[in-house]
């Protein structure tokens, strides 16, 4: 979760109050418009008399007009929050979805790194997916899906869930009644806990888990979490592999403010085989991946402290609202704040530098960095900063003695500050990031602009980057917008169609309410309904959807249970996970109480439904991704043929377990499951560079199977 995005999130939602007064004119001040002529003052007399009754009667009237529309708007709003509860919904319906029309075209981008360590992008090991910040998986998402379970409902997760390769699912709460943990491990498919990591203080928040593969130990995969103190490694059973002190102590706990001690989830530099992370406060920090061992000092980006605004704007009786309702569902913290509370000092500034999670170029080992601009970038020098800055690092050794250090290479600054969290395209040769103005930019590896498109609204959160047919995704309060990366510009291509609420009796406008995730077979989006109030949205409900990555077009979408600041989950079954951290529905809860349910934290997954779609969408994604790959020359492309036929693997692995499901809940017949399964075989055999023109014939084949 960063600041840049929330607070967008939050300006989208901002509750402002106003009041315009009317008072007619006093009977006073027209009495000295009556002109003196040439009657005599009997006269005069009786026609001020008459003039003030006629006021008189024109106040009155306009008092009851004033009182009667007061009545009206007062009972228009009560039957709106109490009555309209009662009316049925009668939501659209959405049919089975027809075959995506969109296909991968040219060469994909493509890095040139091994996944000995970094894992396949087949689920998040990432908050955002892997190393490079992508949003993108190479698996298809489930093509139809509804609300499962939700699971710790005590916990307000602001980032996360990831995934490891059996199944497993990691998260780290952000706030909570009762048990204090850093870190809980559920079951994927149930929600039962598996196991949690005790907290070392009341006070110290852990990182969202961040995996890797372990090289050691083949097909094994080990869990690394940070607080401000200490870092721990952990394999999926909760044992602990090493865990290291970072030298670091907590201030002291002031009351009614929050410190700059949270620290982001880590990253994996691969040129030095080590875990880099960074504190709010800026500070950096790098671990030997096997041993725990601090490899080099402790770093310091130059940014100033951020300006802090606590949301002052907001009326009294909305925060008194909202922290009643977030104080009873998630408690408050040490030093006395509600959640509202203490999530507004983090939207609003707070006095941190680095707010948002960070890239690494697997194949460079380039670090990027959002953060705040140096003391006098905004113009003036006051030990604060009002703009942002990217920069870009490494972990070299400059003195050749062996110690590492950390190094700034190149820097830039914007206006407004960066909305985002940097994201690299797959090659490490592109960084997006998005302002808080509403420019989608694009850099050179060095930080130099190459271009910039403003969508017409402030941007949320992390531009989502697919390694196919230059597709960004980004994301504001109301919308989903394609981008096609062009070389020397970005177009706008569509903004998605973000209907799933129609027919709800008590929503009156939708928005998006994620970041996106880019699939093999469209793009998971979230999608919040509520009351128009001021141009807002109050959310009331909040669910998921599956936009087609070609059209823009609302392919299916399931009503979920909670708002979520954090990202749309995917994973290799195709399932979809949200955590909760209902700040903007809390609005809506505060303000229509009985248009929506109460608030809740936790973790929610969508199941999938009608396997055998899902089996359909991966094996016509993998037959057009290899008939794709067969048209690239091998001189000049191997490295995105290559990874087309890893990606292809992937999706066969994914339809195959969807074909065997799909058989179990009747939506395939065995027979069918059969054919299909010969014909996976028989393709996949021809996995390589050179017989890759033999397997597409029976991915197609499979593929026509499934109209």
């Amino acid at each position: 979760m960063d600041r840049a995005r929330v607070r967008a999130h939050w300006l989208a939602t901002r509750v402002v109050v106003r009041g315009d007064g009317f008072r007619p004119e006093a009977p006073e001040r027209a009495r000295t418009r009556v002109a003196v002529g040439s009657r005599d003052s009997g006269t005069l007399a009786h026609t001020r008399y008459k003039r003030n009754k006629r006021l008189a009667v024109l106040e009155a009237k306009i008092r009851k007009a004033v009182l009667l529309s007061l009545i009206v708007i007062a009972g228009l709003v009560l039957f709106r929050m109490f009555a309209e509860s009662d009316r049925p919904h009668s939501p659209k319906v959405f049919d089975p979805p027809a075959k995506t029309l969109w296909k991968p075209v040219g060469a994909r981008a493509a890095g040139i790194h091994d996944h000995d360590v970094i894992p396949e992008p087949e689920s998040f090991s990432a908050i955002h997916v892997d190393v490079a910040n992508s949003d993108n998986v190479w698996v298809a998402a489930a093509p139809m899906f509804e609300l499962d379970w939700v699971a710790e409902p005590s916990y307000f997760v602001g980032s996360g869930p990831t995934f490891d390769n059996e199944g497993n699912l990691y998260f780290s709460p952000f706030f909570y009644h009762g048990e204090r943990v850093a870190t809980v491990s559920l079951d994927a498919q149930t929600g039962e806990r598996r196991w949690a990591l005790p907290a070392d203080s009341d006070r110290e928040l852990s990182s969202p888990p961040f995996l890797l593969n372990d090289p050691d130990n083949p097909g094994q995969q080990i869990i690394y979490i940070a607080s401000y103190t200490r870092a721990v490694a952990l394999r999926p059973d909760g044992s602990v592999v090493w865990s290291t002190e970072t030298g670091l102590s907590l201030p002291p706990l002031e009351p009614g403010k929050r410190p700059n001690t949270k620290v982001h989830s880590f990253n994996y530099h691969a040129t030095t085989d080590s875990l880099v992370t960074v504190s709010e406060a800026g500070e950096l920090f790098a671990f030997g991946r096997q041993t725990g061992e601090l490899l080099a000092p402790i770093g310091q980006l130059p940014g100033a402290p951020a300006v802090s605004d606590t949301g002052r704007r907001i009326p009294g009786f909305v925060m008194d609202r909202v922290d009643t309702l977030m104080a009873e569902a998630f408690g408050k913290t040490e030093g006395g704040l509600s959640v509202f509370s203490y999530m507004l000092r983090f939207i609003f500034g707070g006095g941190g530098l680095v707010t948002n999670y960070f890239s690494v170029s697997p194949d460079s080992g380039r670090l990027y960095i959002a953060a705040t601009a140096e003391d006098g970038e905004d113009g003036t020098e006051d030990g604060l900063s009002e703009m942002g800055a990217i920069y870009a690092l490494d972990l070299v050794d400059d003195d050749g003695n062996g110690e590492l250090d950390f190094r700034i290479l190149h820097q830039a600054t914007f206006q407004g500050g960066t909305g985002s969290a940097p994201a690299l395209s797959a090659d490490g040769r592109r960084v997006y990031v998005s302002d808080n103005i509403g420019n989608v930019i694009a850099l050179d590896g060095e930080l130099n602009e190459i271009w910039r498109v403003d969508v017409g609204q402030p941007l949320l959160a992390s531009v989502s980057v697919a390694p196919e047919n230059n597709e960004l995704f980004a994301v504001t309060a109301s919308d989903v917008f394609k981008l096609i990366d062009t070389g020397e510009t970005g177009v706008i291509e569509w903004a998605g169609d973000l209907t799933g609420f129609d027919g709800y009796t008590n929503v009156d406008k939708q928005s998006n309410a994620l970041t996106a995730t880019v699939t093999a077979n469209g793009v998971v989006i979230a999608i919040a309904g509520g009351k128009s109030f001021l141009g807002a949205n109050l959310m009331l409900h909040v669910g998921m959807g599956l936009l087609d990555r070609e059209t823009g077009k609302l392919r299916y979408f399931a009503e979920g249970r909670e708002d979520s600041l954090a990202i749309s989950v995917v994973t290799g079954d195709g399932s979809i996970y949200v955590a909760h951290s209902p700040l903007r529905r809390a609005v809506g809860k505060a303000m229509y109480p009985e248009l929506t349910p109460e608030i809740t934290g936790g973790i929610a997954r969508y199941r999938p439904v009608r396997l055998d779609l899902l089996a359909r969408d991966a094996i016509c994604a993998a037959e057009a991704r290899a008939a794709n790959a067969i048209t690239l020359d091998q001189g000049t492309h191997m490295a995105a043929i290559s990874t087309d036929i890893r990606q292809t693997k992937v999706l066969l692995k994914q339809a195959g377990n969807a074909i065997a499901k799909a058989i179990g809940d009747g939506d395939l017949t065995v027979e069918d499951g059969a054919e299909l399964g010969d014909l996976l075989e028989r393709g996949s055999v021809h996995l390589t560079p050179a017989s890759l023109p033999k397997a597409v014939p029976d991915l197609a084949a499979a593929c026509s199977m499934l109209d």
